[in-house]
């Protein structure tokens, strides 16, 4: 695919950080676009993937009998409960921004999934604040690419994709054939991710079957 994405995931990470020392206390306590997720859990959600070391990862995990969701939906919580939106500034700075940090699940996640991964949660943040933003397109161009990639059993966007033909309506970028779906990029990969909210900028014949109101083709 010929992209950074190391590069692009730090510089994703960077401009969250950006986003974080903007938000005032409410919110940080206001609903993402995540179900049961305040905006203060989907940062605790990722700066728990980031930094919480694996062997602890597994203790937690063991209370839950190793159910990944249930699990992480919690903890993610706990994280944003416990910490202070001064807290979690301080921690995304240091340790993501500046330091780069993946001592725990992030380790294991490859760069494209942690691209797609973050892009996604950042615009739960800003979609559900009313805070749009202009993505760099070389960064929606990788994040499309990985789509056709990105499987496993707690984050999958491969086996959502790969009956469609998607055509991004904002950058020079087309995938995969069969039914078509064309909208804005960042809309693309949100309903990939299974976001709602991005469903409504969809068109295409294929629309119907990959927002999940009719069963996929094949």
């Amino acid at each position: 695919m010929g992209h950074d994405y190391r590069s692009h995931l730090w510089d994703e990470v960077a401009d969250i950080g950006v986003l974080l020392a903007e938000l005032d206390r409410d919110e940080w306590d206001a609903p993402s676009l995540c179900d049961g997720w305040r905006v203060r859990d989907v940062v605790g959600h990722m700066e728990l993937g980031h930094t919480r070391a694996l062997p602890r990862i597994l203790v937690d995990l063991a209370r839950y009998r190793f159910d990944v969701p249930r699990g992480s939906c919690e903890l993610s919580i706990a994280w944003g409960t416990d910490h202070s939106p001064d807290q979690m500034l301080a921690i995304w700075q240091r340790d993501l921004v500046e330091g780069h940090a993946r001592k725990g699940v992030s380790k294991f996640v490859k760069w494209p999934d942690g691209l797609v991964d973050h892009l996604i949660h950042h615009q739960d943040v800003r979609r559900a604040l009313g805070r749009p933003r202009e993505i760099p397109p070389e960064r929606l161009v990788a994040a499309l690419d990985a789509l056709a990639t990105i499987h496993s059993p707690i984050f999958d966007t491969r086996d959502k994709v790969r009956p469609f033909q998607l055509v991004a309506a904002d950058v020079d970028w087309t995938s995969g054939a069969g039914p078509r779906v064309e909208g804005p990029a960042e809309a693309l990969i949100l309903a990939a991710g299974g976001r709602p909210a991005a469903y409504g900028e969809l068109s295409g014949e294929g629309t119907a079957a990959f927002t999940g109101q009719v069963p996929a083709p094949g």
